[in-house]
Order: structure tokens, then C-alpha cells, then sequence
């Protein structure tokens, strides 16, 4: 196409100076036939022009691009901390309804390793540990860089409570050095609070006097949160 208005344009250029040559001899004939000639090829090339101008350009090729999921832990696969605030609330919602417990479980590893990929490979491991301890019904979250949260229907601090060392147990089986405790919070329904805000608030507080004792030996130790006032 454009090889072709290239031609054109020269076409037109000739005509025109054979135009110009006739008009100069005072050849009237071949100069109006100059100028025709040269008329029709400038205006062939112009819409030659336009046409290629026209031309739909040609698309470019689709990156494919990975889906990111907002509630997703790419390392373990559990939940997030997103979907964890979230569901508590209906947690909460459903024990009020129901009228039975509902304990928080925070619980943190305590990794005696500076190693990247070995903190990432014990963070694995011991979500595989909470897996496979939970009940089906239960939910488990990873919410912190080391920390997990547990949603247990239907259970008391007790209970809770029992859940967490059962889980420190697991743990100090599989004997992986990197990991040197577990220590945990526990906050339940009602309680320790009948609001969602405030029973992530106390099993915080809980955790935190948990890992005030994270140098003294042992498993690690289960905190449980004080009773509210009634």
C-alpha cells in the first residue's frame, strides 16, 4: 500500500511538470493533460494515505497475569488475618444466638533461627501441626508473621485452653530445633468479652503475658484471659 502512493506521488509530480512545461510552451493540450494527470495521481495518493492511516493497528498479546487472593497466606494456605477479623464477628454473632462458647486462640512461635528459609519452613510445619489438631469445625488463620489464630466453636476457655497445649505438644514432638516454644492467649465468649473487638483485644493482652515468659523453660505457656466484671 504504500509502495503505491509512493508511485502515485511520483505520477502526480510528473504530470504536474509536464503541466508546467505545456503551459511554459503554450501547449495547451498537453499541459491540461499534465495538469489531469498530475491532479488525479496527488489525490490516488493522498487517499492511498488515508487508507493505511485507517488500518486497525495490530493488537497486543494478552500477559497472563496471576490472581491474587486478598485472604489467602501464600506460605501455609490458611486464611489471613482479613478473613479472621471478619469472622469473628459471625462467630460471635452465632454463639450469642446459639448460646454456647466461643474461644480465641492466639498463638505464637517463638523460632530460635535467623535463617530466612528456615523460619519459613518451621512457619509450614507448624501450620500442618494446627491442622491436623483441630476439629473440622474449627478455623485456623495465619495473622501475624509468627502468630496464628484459632476460632473454636463451642468451647470454653478450658477447653481452649487444652486445644493450645495439645498443639505445643504436637510441636515439641516433631523435635524441629528451629522452633524453641509456643506460646499462646486464650479469650472466650462470654467471658472474657461479648463484643468481637474486645475478646481480640483480651486474648492480645493474654498472648502478651504468655511471651513476657517466652525465656522460662518449657513448652511455652498458655494464658488464659481474666474474667470481666459482670
Amino acid at each position: 500500500m504504500r509502495l503505491r502512493g509512493l508511485i502515485s506521488l511520483a505520477i502526480g509530480l510528473v504530470g504536474i511538470a509536464l503541466a508546467a512545461v505545456g503551459y511554459h510552451e503554450r501547449q495547451a493540450i498537453e499541459g491540461l493533460g499534465g495538469s489531469v494527470v498530475g491532479f488525479l495521481a496527488v489525490v490516488l495518493s493522498l487517499s492511498s494515505r488515508e487508507r493505511r492511516e485507517e488500518m486497525p493497528l495490530a493488537a497486543e498479546p494478552e500477559v497472563a497475569v496471576e490472581p491474587v487472593d486478598p485472604i489467602t497466606d501464600p506460605l501455609t494456605g490458611l486464611m489471613n488475618d482479613i478473613f479472621f477479623s471478619g469472622l469473628l464477628g459471625t462467630k460471635v454473632a452465632t454463639a450469642r444466638r446459639r448460646l454456647w462458647p466461643l474461644s480465641i486462640v492466639l498463638l505464637q512461635v517463638v523460632i530460635a533461627t535467623d535463617d530466612d528459609a528456615a523460619i519459613d519452613s518451621a512457619i509450614y510445619e507448624f501450620s500442618n501441626i494446627v491442622r491436623t489438631t483441630l476439629r473440622t469445625a474449627d478455623v485456623a488463620c495465619r495473622v501475624g508473621a509468627r502468630t496464628f489464630g484459632l476460632l473454636l466453636d463451642d468451647t470454653d476457655e478450658d477447653g481452649a485452653a487444652w486445644v493450645a497445649e495439645r498443639i505445643q505438644i504436637a510441636q515439641a514432638r516433631r523435635a524441629d530445633n528451629s522452633v524453641a516454644k509456643v506460646c499462646a492467649g486464650v479469650s472466650s465468649y462470654p467471658s472474657h468479652g461479648i463484643e468481637p473487638g474486645e475478646l481480640m483485644t483480651t486474648a492480645k493482652e493474654a498472648l502478651r503475658g504468655s511471651m513476657e515468659e517466652a525465656e522460662s523453660p518449657g513448652l511455652g505457656k498458655v494464658v488464659v484471659a481474666p474474667q470481666r466484671p459482670l
